[in-house]
């Protein structure tokens, strides 16, 4: 039979994989980052960081919602 956790530590492994998704979720969003600005870049374009700051965000938060309602 299946051992059950107690309650620290189920708490202890919640914490652990917030901190793990929050870590995955800003490294995502610097590679995403990354990418619009080198986009930009390649096109010969200048936008204003704040642009290229929500453009990142928007790409990064699509992605993970899609991927999160994929069946």
């Amino acid at each position: 039979m299946a051992e059950k956790r107690s309650g620290f530590g189920s708490l202890i492994m919640n914490a652990l994989a917030s901190i793990i998704l929050i870590i995955v979720g800003l490294i995502y969003f610097i590679v995403t980052l990354w990418i619009v600005k080198f986009g930009a870049n390649l096109l010969n374009i200048q936008p204003d960081h704040n642009f290229i700051l929500i453009a990142a965000a928007i790409i990064a938060a699509g992605s993970m919602l899609g991927s999160a309602l994929q069946k």
